[in-house]
C-alpha cells in the first residue's frame, strides 16, 4: 500500500514539472506600418520605429522589414503599400507596443494563410 506521505508528494511534484513545461512566450513579435506613399515617401525606417518602442520602455530584440502578402494596393501614386516594419520584442511588452499602434503578427494569419506577410530587404 502506497503511503499517503509519499502519494501527495508524487501528485506534487507532477503539478511542479508540469507548471515548469508550460512557460509562456518570452518574446512575441508584432508589427507596423511604414505608412509608406507611392511615388512620395519611403515612410518609417524600421530604426526610426525600434528607436520608438525603446523610448516608451518596450525591449526590441530583433528587427526587419516586410510586406503584406495579402492585400492588394493599387500601384498609383499617392496610395499606400504594404510595407511593415517588424519587431521581436519582450512578451510583457506587447500591451505597451499594442498602446502605441503594434500589432501581434499573429493577426495576420488565417486558417488558408501561413502567414500574410513576407520578409523583405530593408531600404
Amino acid at each position: 500500500m502506497i503511503q499517503p506521505r509519499f502519494a501527495l508528494l508524487a501528485v506534487t511534484s507532477t503539478f511542479l514539472l508540469s507548471a515548469c513545461a508550460i512557460k509562456p512566450a518570452e518574446t512575441v513579435t508584432v508589427y507596423k506600418s511604414k505608412n509608406a506613399v507611392q511615388c512620395e515617401t519611403s515612410g518609417m525606417s524600421v530604426h526610426d520605429s525600434a528607436n520608438t518602442l525603446s523610448s516608451y520602455g518596450v525591449t526590441v530584440k530583433s528587427s526587419q522589414c516586410g510586406v503584406l502578402t495579402e492585400v492588394m494596393f493599387a500601384s498609383v501614386c499617392g496610395a499606400k503599400t504594404g510595407d511593415i516594419v517588424i519587431h521581436d520584442i519582450g512578451a510583457r511588452e506587447e500591451a505597451l507596443a499594442g498602446e502605441l499602434g503594434y500589432t501581434n503578427i499573429d493577426s495576420l494569419k488565417t486558417g488558408e494563410v501561413a502567414s500574410g506577410f513576407a520578409v523583405v530587404d530593408c531600404k
